[in-house]
């Protein structure tokens, strides 16, 4: 007799391991898991994101990102650097209700952070995009693979018509950390 019968179990339809769909906009927590470092390049630091909805039909599921923070100074790296920058001022302006075209001294003062740590937890907006898997040769097998199908997060601001409904959080005051405070994650740009 077998210790576990899955017979009664209900077939397994795709559920949460397949993306979301293209152009869905959802609100999502953002949750910094850290600082990484790039498998491909040592010398390349990113911050490894996940997104999860908090409403709708999609509630619970996932995206993630390695948002790159610094390199060697080449100009890819410094095109992948400007790129995260963009992407935390979008998350920042999403989070606070903040219009792009605003530098307002409130405005100016939501788009500051005083460590990574900060970006934790933010509520936000999010456009999903579908990114088709790439092939690529699998270094055990030597054979061409297809790689996964994943989703793609860009920010919806508020002066985006689909932002609408969406309760910003209110800005936390950025103050100067103490000089005992932890070694900080703080970004070299700024």
């Amino acid at each position: 007799m077998s210790a576990f019968d899955f017979n009664t179990a209900e077939a397994a339809t795709g559920g949460s391991s397949s993306v979301i769909p293209d152009g869905t906009i959802a609100p999502v927590i953002l949750n910094v898991r850290g600082i990484k470092t790039s498998a491909k390049d040592t010398r390349i630091q990113g911050l490894d994101l996940e997104y999860t909805v908090i409403d709708g039909p999609f509630k619970g599921r996932k995206a993630w990102k390695w948002a790159g923070i610094s390199g060697t100074g080449s100009d890819g790296h410094n095109k992948m650097v400007s790129i995260t920058r963009s992407l935390i001022r979008g998350i920042l302006e999403s989070a606070y209700g903040v219009r792009s075209t605003d530098d307002s001294p409130e405005a100016m003062a939501a788009r500051k952070i005083n460590d990574w740590d900060d970006l934790d937890g933010l509520a936000f907006v999010a456009r999903f995009g579908v990114e088709e898997g790439s092939e690529y040769v699998d270094a055990r097998t030597g054979e061409k693979v297809t790689g996964k199908t994943k989703n793609t997060v860009t920010t919806v601001g508020a002066d985006d018509p689909d932002y609408a409904g969406f309760k910003p959080a209110k800005v936390k005051a950025v103050a100067a950390k103490p000089a005992a405070a932890k070694p900080s994650s703080r970004p070299a740009w700024g």
